[in-house]
């Protein structure tokens, strides 16, 4: 690294924990991501016990998040989803497909120094964009990579630097689905710095009533509408 006291010590915790998503469906509008948004905090200990920015080090650092079994010690890789592929007169046939990946959506994440509710900086790793193809109880694995300075980050190779285990969450089925919360207080804090978390701007509680379910205001911007 670039640093004459480069840190030796990296501190993951997660100040927000996912807890809960219902199953991606063959439908668009019912691919729910994985609620609250997690959100990780990044503390870089140098040798003296004081802590560096990321941003200060003239590196890069990503951070992955993976899908675990509930009890946390070993790693779904891969899964099998039943696909509807047409019908007959006597209804809808499926077929076992198999999937690379469980989780779909966005599982790499970039740092984002921002402040937290307590106003104080710090730096975060978002995941906003995570769903599931399968439904069940797991944890999530997040890991801190750095990846050296180059021209072309496919061609740089990467150190894995730290980890850090979520709290189980429960991934719903569509007619298990309790229903959506409404947006955290840190959601709507990263929101209105940038952070591209959906918001529910009303209180809802939770239901499975599909129609008021989809009356929930979704909003990106950091303009929020009065409830």
């Amino acid at each position: 690294m670039t640093n004459d006291n480069p840190p030796i010590e990296y501190q993951l915790t997660i100040i927000q924990q996912p807890e809960l998503s219902m199953v991606i469906s063959s439908s668009q509008r019912d691919r729910r991501c994985i609620e609250p948004c997690p959100v990780i905090q990044v503390q870089m200990i140098r040798l003296d016990r004081t802590e560096v920015d990321i941003s200060d080090v003239g590196e890069e650092y990503v951070m992955c998040a993976q899908l675990y079994k509930e009890n946390g010690e070993e790693p779904v890789d891969t899964a099998e989803i039943s696909m509807a592929v047409g019908g007959d007169q006597q209804g809808t046939n499926f077929v076992k497909m198999p999937l690379k990946s469980p989780l779909s959506g966005t599982t790499l994440s970039s740092h984002n120094r921002v402040k937290a509710l307590s106003d104080e900086p710090v730096t975060v790793f978002c995941f906003p964009d995570l769903r599931s193809w399968i439904d069940g109880r797991f944890r999530l694995r997040f890991a801190l990579f750095y990846l050296p300075k180059g021209d072309s980050p496919l061609s740089r190779p990467t150190s894995f630097m730290a980890s850090v285990m979520s709290e189980k969450l429960t991934i719903y089925t569509q007619k298990e689905f309790p229903g959506v919360y409404e947006s955290t207080p840190l959601s709507k804090k990263l929101n209105k710095q940038g952070i591209l978390i959906p918001i529910r701007n009303r209180n809802r509680l939770r239901n499975n009533d599909e129609e008021s379910s989809a009356n929930v205001e979704i909003e990106y911007s950091d303009q929020e509408q009065d409830a």
